[in-house]
Formats: C-alpha cells, structure tokens, sequence
C-alpha cells in the first residue's frame, strides 16, 4: 500500500510538518533509525511497536516488554481503526482516510515536551567559560576579516601572491568559488552571468531551458518523498559545481604514450599523424567518403576513400542532383499543397542512437512534392521510382488500355465515346481553368455499339495498331520524364539510341559514415543549431561536403587541460584498442619491429555502413 507519513511538530508559535511517501503494509515505529516511523525520545525503544495495515484499518502490536496507550490504557495488542490514535511517551500516531494517490495518511504529532528536561542536562553556557565576550568577539571578527576577506583580496590585486596563498594553508580565493564546473560546461568559462542572469540569486529554470530548450519536464511527482515545490527546479536534481567524479580512467596520457609520434599503415603505405592533445596537436579531420568502381561505363561497386577535409577541391560525386540552398529558401518552396518552409529535421532525422542519420528515400522525404506524373490527361497516375525497365513497361501496359478502350468505340451516331483514361479512375478530373466532369466507370464502357466494333475487327489489327500507338506515346512520355521533367531533375540519366532500353540512371550512393573512427552523437548536441555546423542554407550542388572540419569543433571542445573550453581527452571520441589487435588499418600496430596482419574487420563496418540508397 502506498502510504504518506505525516510528522507535525511544534516550533514558536506555528507547527512544521514534514511528509515521507512509504509504499509498505507494514510500519515499524521506534527510536532507531531503520524504522518506518522514527521517534527520537529516549523512552520510546529501538524497535517499539509495528502497524499492520489493513483495507479497513490497522492493527498495532507492541514489541517484547512495551506497551502503548490507547483510550487511555495500556495495552500489547490493539485495532487501529481510521481516526483513532494510539499514544506512545506522548507521541500521538492516528491514522486517516485516504488522500490524493495515497491509501493511506499517517499522522505523527512528535511530543517536545518530554525532550526538554533530557536536553537540559548537557546544556553549557559561555558564562561558564569565564571568558570575556567582548574581546574574544573583536578577537575573532578580525581574524576572519583579515584571512577571509583582506588576504584574498590583495591576492586579486597581486596574482603572484594569490598563487602563494593557493599553496599554503592560509585562506585564498577557493573559498569564494564555488567549484569547478561540469565537464560539458566548461566552455563557458568565467562568464557566470551566462547561468547566474542576477547576482546572488541562484540559477532559473528559464537561464537553463535558454539552451536546453528541447528538454521536457520529466518529474514524475507521485514518486517524490519530499515536497514538489522543492524539486521544481532544475538545480535542485542537476548539480552544476564540483560534479562527481568517474572511476573509469580516461586520461590522454594512456594515448599519447604510443601516438606522440607519427604511426605507420604498412597495408597502404598511409600515415597516422601525431596527435597529442585536441585543442593543440590534432590533425585536421579525414571523411570517408564513397567513390565509384565502374568497368566498361558502369558502376560495379562503391569504396570508401579517406580524403582530408582541408582539401578544397573535395567533392562527393553520389549522382544525386541536389541543392540545400533552394530547398532552405527562408521565403518557402512551392509544394503541392503550397508554399512551405523547410527545415532541417524535416528530411533529416537521427538514429536512435542518435549518432548517423535514417536514409533519405524517394517515398518517405521526397514523393509529397515531388510526384512523378506523366501524362496531363490523367494527373493522378504515376511511374514507379525504380528502374527505367519497369518505368517504360508501365507506360506500355498504360497505353496500350487506352488505346483499346479509347479506339473500340467507333460509331459515328453515338455522341458519347470512351474518352483516354477512362479504365483508371472515377475521381473527378481536375484538369487546372475547367469544368469538373465525371468519367465513365468502367461497366458503362463496354456497350452494344462497342462489343459490335469489336466484331468487325480482325484481332491482328488490333494488336498491331495497339502496339503502334501504345509504344509511340509511351516512348514520347519516357523521353519527357527521363530528360526533362522528373528523373533528369535529380539524378544523372545517360542516352543511348542503340541499346533496347536507351535510359540509363546512375545509381545514387550517399556516404552515410563520415567519420567511421570516430564516436558522434547529435543527441548530445541538441541545444546546437544544424547550421552552427553544417553550412547547408549556402550550398547549391549535392557534392558540396557539408561535414565541419576541426576548427568547428574547436569552438567549443578542448583538450584535457583547456580552459574555458570542454575538456576532452582520446577517449571521448575514439574507441579504446588493444595495441596486440588493433585492427582499425588491418595491421598489427605494435611496437615490436614486426607487423602481423590481422583480419581489417573495420574495412567490413565500413563497405557495411558507409553508404545508403
């Protein structure tokens, strides 16, 4: 059962009360400090009394030797029903209805009164000292003047001297401050008013959500034993100053003990720069980025390249056709039910990991404004995003029915024929500037008068006249959606007369690793904005490289000893690895003069990961 404990007791002239949530049937009551109900009086025993909790009430039974009073009688054993009370050295406990999610209220109005005379017996006075008030007061109100205040003071004035009064035990300015910050904080360094917006007054909830604006409430109040107006603030669970310490070790050191000194790949004849600290000695970032293999014209296979950002003439050729900078117009884009303004969550969406990005697909990101329509007869019918074959064997298979529903109707006295799209839909037409008409269904197109065309025809003169018609106007629709309206628009289309199917669209790969030795995740930069990082609202061509290069993580990241910046040794973003099997080059990077080759499982990860369709 879910319980509150009620503790009122008597202070001045008012009375405090205190609540503790317990989820028990059974209450123990007693002076120790492992009971339910704790009564500090000396009369009362370590283990008193026990209230079994019932449906309809309690049952109290006392300890070996003890004895509480209800009704004013001594008793072992009792019933304990709602309202009434049971008296144990003056402490009353009764037991209430139930209130808001509780079963339960037990009230324990704490009895002073028989403390004072206990309290009394140790009590000793300054009187008893024989010492002089006065002077030992002026005595102690300069010493604490004199070390707390005017040294410190003159330390600020004189840095040399606040450094000798950090090294000795006298008082230095350590006792102002209150503790180093935590380590995604760092950054802000010495600017306090960025947290503390008022002096003296401790930090707001809205100082906080400035920059954790996407943090919800996530206080479950029922569950909380103390008062929730004390935990409605974020201070009061996140603790800013001195932070606890980890046990795991993640010092730089461990690192640059073997990296301080560039590291050579025997398998490709690469490099591994030095680096020893981030904010100092770092090599700028190296992306993988994915590279056609192609044999005879075509794309066979894709590898992952290691290419340094630094270099200004990188590019990433995906085959894809692309511009950020017109889909991140801030005047909005035209969509087809619109104008809309785009953003970057809206195709970009993290992992739950939130390290990479889901995949971008033709029919979860792109389909709802970009329809791929062909024909302005029937606006709603649309090719598959697939392969040119099954594109143009749609459109065959689409005209050849509208040529036979169209063309089997021929009586000159009939006024009402078979009109092109009428097998496929019985929505209204929506053709832009004109009236809505209605199509014929189906079951009304094959009347009389066609089922008799359909006798004077020779079967070979449908098929071929079929044939003729439906290949034309299925040829003349793929040469508009290949080359000019749809598929031209964002991806590579080559044309080759000679062959069967003359349209060929290159395979599109986007990288989706960037950085595969590296440990990133975007849930830890949530308070960041998307373009802080990545320059897409200026890019006009999909081989733009968006990825930022060290000198943007700088901003904010530093090495171990940074100051004013968050400090981050190896660890943070690379993977521990044991030198006898380092397996990230595929070599055997031990200091022994020998290289063992060993299985490049990192390879795999990466022709695994490093790309999407």
């Amino acid at each position: 059962m879910k319980l509150l404990i009620r503790y009122v007791k008597e202070q001045g002239q008012g009375e405090v009360t205190e609540q503790v949530v317990l989820d028990s049937s059974v209450l123990s009551i007693g002076r120790g400090t492992n009971q339910d109900i704790l009564l500090a009086d000396p009369k009362v025993a370590l283990a008193h009394a026990k209230i079994f909790i019932q449906e309809s009430g309690g049952k109290v039974v006392a300890a070996a030797g003890k004895y509480v009073i209800k009704d004013s009688q001594a008793v072992k054993k009792c019933s304990l029903k709602l309202g009434e009370e049971i008296e144990i050295s003056g402490h009353k406990i009764s037991l209430l209805p139930a209130q808001s999610n509780y079963d339960f209220v037990v009230l324990v109005s704490v009895n002073l009164i028989e403390q004072t005379p206990l309290q009394q017996r140790y009590e000793l006075s300054f009187s008893d000292l024989t010492l002089s008030k006065r002077s030992w007061s002026w005595t102690l109100f300069l010493s604490i003047l004199l070390l707390g205040l005017l040294l410190p003071i003159y330390g600020v004035i004189n840095p040399l001297w606040m450094e000798a009064l950090r090294q000795s035990p006298l008082p230095d300015d350590s006792q102002w401050l209150a503790g180093d910050l935590i380590k995604a904080h760092k950054f802000i360094g010495n600017d306090c008013a960025m947290c503390h917006t008022t002096a003296f007054i401790p930090t707001t909830n809205q100082a906080c959500q400035s920059c954790h604006n996407t943090i919800k409430p996530h206080i479950n109040d029922i569950e909380l034993s103390t008062s929730v107006n004390e935990v409605r603030q974020c201070t009061s669970c996140h603790k800013e100053h001195n932070p606890q310490q980890t046990l795991s070790r993640y010092s730089q050191q461990l690192c640059v003990d073997c990296h301080r000194e560039p590291i050579k790949n025997r398998s490709n004849n690469s490099v591994f720069a030095s680096a020893t600290d981030f904010e100092h000695a770092h090599p700028a970032f190296k992306v993988s980025v994915l590279t056609a293999l192609s044999k005879d014209k075509k794309i066979i296979d894709w590898q992952a390249k290691r290419l340094a950002l630094k270099d200004s003439q990188l590019t990433e050729q995906s085959n894809l056709k692309f511009s950020h900078q017109l889909h991140l117009d801030p005047q909005g884009i035209k969509s087809t039910t619109g104008e809309i303004k785009l953003v970057c969550s809206d195709c970009h969406v993290s992992e739950v990991n939130g390290g990479a990005m889901q995949p971008i697909t033709m029919e979860k990101n792109c389909q709802s404004c970009h329809q791929l329509t062909f024909d302005v007869d029937d606006p709603t019918r649309v090719v598959p995003h697939g392969s040119p074959a099954d594109v143009l064997m749609m459109m065959r298979e689409y005209y050849a029915f509208r040529y036979i529903y169209q063309n089997l109707n021929q009586d000159p006295d009939d006024n009402v024929r078979v009109k092109a799209g009428d097998l496929f839909t019985i929505r209204p037409a929506r053709r832009p500037g004109r009236e809505q008409k209605l199509r014929k269904d189906f079951q009304y197109s094959l009347n009389e008068q066609t089922i008799a065309s359909i006798k004077n025809l020779t079967k070979q003169t449908i098929r071929t006249d079929a044939l003729v018609w439906a290949e034309s106007r299925a040829y003349v629709a793929a040469s508009d959606i290949f080359e000019r309206q749809s598929c031209e628009v964002c991806h590579v289309v080559t044309k080759n007369d000679d062959t069967e199917l003359p349209w060929q669209v290159q395979p599109v790969r986007l990288t989706k690793q960037w950085l595969p030795f590296a440990n990133f995740t975007h849930n830890a930069h949530q308070s960041r904005e998307c373009k802080s990082c990545h320059k897409a609202a200026s890019s006009k061509v999909s081989s733009d490289i968006l990825m930022p290069n060290i000198d943007n993580c700088q901003q904010c990241h530093g090495g171990e000893k940074s100051h004013n910046l968050i400090p981050n040794t190896c660890i943070d973003c690379h993977d521990f690895h044991n030198t006898n099997t380092h397996a990230l080059v595929g070599y055997n990077l031990s200091h022994n003069s020998s290289y063992k080759k060993v299985t490049p499982f990192s390879k795999v990860i990466i022709k695994a990961k490093n790309y999407e369709e």
